[in-house]
């Protein structure tokens, strides 16, 4: 039987996050989300399968915000509440939007997008490695050796372009370079860095917008937005695909060839 592996999933109470960790649990990895909302985390781990996992690895939660000064620290929230050891896949997920023209689109709004989606990503990222909570490890005898992976969530949007959304844009085409630049940096250490592009998901982020002619007003060739289990999909892959370093997966319906 395979060692029991461990992921760390930020924004995973919730969207996409919840759906990457409920796929997860079902294929066998320990996970620890991390979320601003402990009610929320409470109920996401109430939803997550674990009677494979041994009595002395169950499921666990972080409270706090990825872009708050100091927690990424060991004497911050998150140094604080953790207890798990080694993390085999960290998946950032954590983000906010905003939908307003930029002209309109207040300073502090436009700092709070760009903390939580980028800063706070590169923030955590840094810390874990640093600690070497994300680290390689010789394989276990008769196991192919299990190269850690980090997978950011990025989006169509800091590719593509689009209205209303230009904050949100920029943060993610910076997920993109953060992802290409780090990946080039860890990979001969045996740290894969890859991610995914989703395009619109129906979660509480594109509520309102999935209700209105979505082949006609978005241009989706899939005709539909997507399923938040069918982006976990694309990271379950990465994150145990041992030859995937500094890729970049596009699950969008086919929006980005349109």
């Amino acid at each position: 039987m395979p060692p029991l592996r461990h992921v760390l999933i930020t924004g995973g109470s919730r969207g996409l996050g919840l759906s990457t960790a409920q796929l997860f649990a079902r294929n066998s990895y320990r996970c620890t989300l991390l979320s601003r909302s402990q009610p929320a985390l409470q109920t996401a781990l109430s939803t997550l399968e674990s009677s494979h996992l041994p009595a002395s690895s169950p499921h666990a939660c972080v409270v706090g915000d990825v872009a708050s000064p100091g927690f990424w620290s060991t004497d911050g929230a998150f140094g604080k509440q953790y207890a798990s050891g080694k993390i085999d896949v960290l998946v950032n997920c954590a983000g906010i939007t905003e939908t307003s023209a930029f002209v309109r689109c207040s300073e502090e709004r436009m700092r709070e997008v760009l903390e939580t989606n980028l800063w706070g990503m590169m923030s955590g990222t840094r810390y874990l490695l640093r600690k070497r909570l994300i680290a390689a490890s010789p394989g276990v005898e008769g196991e192919e050796e299990f190269k850690p992976a980090i997978i950011n969530i990025a989006s169509l949007l800091g590719v593509k372009g689009g209205r209303g959304a230009v904050a949100y844009a920029a943060s993610k085409a910076g997920v993109l370079g953060f992802t290409r630049a780090l990946a080039s940096e860890v990979g001969r250490n045996g740290i894969r860095v890859n991610a995914v592009v989703p395009g619109y998901v129906s979660t509480d982020m594109t509520a309102g917008k999935n209700d209105s002619n979505v082949e006609g007003r978005f241009r989706i060739p899939a005709g539909r937005f997507g399923r938040p289990e069918e982006i976990a999909e694309a990271v379950l892959f990465l994150a145990q695909n041992q030859y995937a370093m500094n890729s970049v997966v596009n699950i969008d319906g086919g929006l980005s060839a349109t």
